[in-house]
């Protein structure tokens, strides 16, 4: 098989594992709508990457702007405002303003709620990935650097060992003349 062969094999294998994952999780999220926290975050796409600014937010325990969260996630600001006063509303968020200024980051009751998602998604991965996924792509990585760990070193036979041990006097066939 040649390397390019190889690649389109490992690409479909690759894109097979990561529809069957995502199918997954849209069903899991749609099973998973029981509480008031996971019905407002999985109801649109924006709600849910709002999400995860807000327990990264709190993870690092900074406050992040209104501005920079819409930029970040390529939504108006007034859609990202709404989201924080919602989500201020409901306990979710703890807001500071300022006269020009408002910022964000999740509160605890954010936090666990997500954990509760992390826990739900690994399990997820787990059965649904079964480690394929983390193989195809350090197969991946072989393939594309030629079968050899590190991009610059040679696959030539009679280099392998001369890379390693400069001071190795190569042997050349000599001519039976």
């Amino acid at each position: 098989m040649k390397k390019q062969q190889l690649q389109n094999y490992l690409d479909m294998e690759m894109s097979k594992v990561l529809c069957e994952l995502e199918i997954k999780i849209y069903q899991e999220r749609q099973d998973r709508l029981n509480s008031k926290i996971q019905r407002y975050f999985n109801s649109t796409p924006l709600r849910n990457v709002f999400a995860r600014y807000v327990v990264y937010a709190y993870i690092v325990n900074e406050f992040y702007t209104i501005s920079f969260v819409a930029e970040e996630l390529r939504a108006t600001r007034q859609s990202i405002s709404n989201m924080v006063d919602e989500c201020e509303a409901e306990g979710w968020l703890q807001v500071e303003r300022s006269a020009n200024r408002v910022a964000f980051k999740g509160t605890e009751t954010m936090y666990e709620a997500f954990v509760g998602y992390l826990n739900a998604r690994k399990d997820l991965a787990k059965k649904v990935t079964k480690g394929r996924w983390n193989d195809l792509t350090r197969l991946a990585d072989l393939v594309e650097n030629d079968f050899t760990l590190y991009k610059h070193l040679s696959d030539e036979p009679l280099d392998i060992d001369y890379q390693s041990h400069p001071d190795i006097v190569k042997f050349q066939k000599k001519d039976k003349s």
